[in-house]
């Protein structure tokens, strides 16, 4: 009696759709994860790149003066006279 309800082939059917729909699930997650990741690795390079740049915009200047301050001006002088 239990066997008119019961079709193997749907059953089987039914275990492969379920199969596919975690696996699907499975990728989404795993895509999403390495999303995650790319961007706290990108923000890592940003902010490293960002800290270099502020280091150079501060430091081409500074080093600029002193060059100019020791070397320059001594260049003036001589010019001068």
């Amino acid at each position: 009696m239990a066997d008119l309800f019961f079709d193997p082939v749907l059953a089987l059917g039914l275990t492969v759709l379920v199969k596919t729909v975690l696996l699907t699930l499975l990728a989404v997650l795993n895509a999403l994860l390495s999303l995650l990741a790319s961007i706290a690795i990108w923000k890592s390079y940003l902010a490293a790149g960002i800290k270099v740049f502020i280091t150079a915009l501060v430091l081409i200047p500074v080093v600029g003066l002193v060059i100019y301050l020791f070397w320059g001006q001594r260049k003036v002088r001589e010019a001068q006279t």
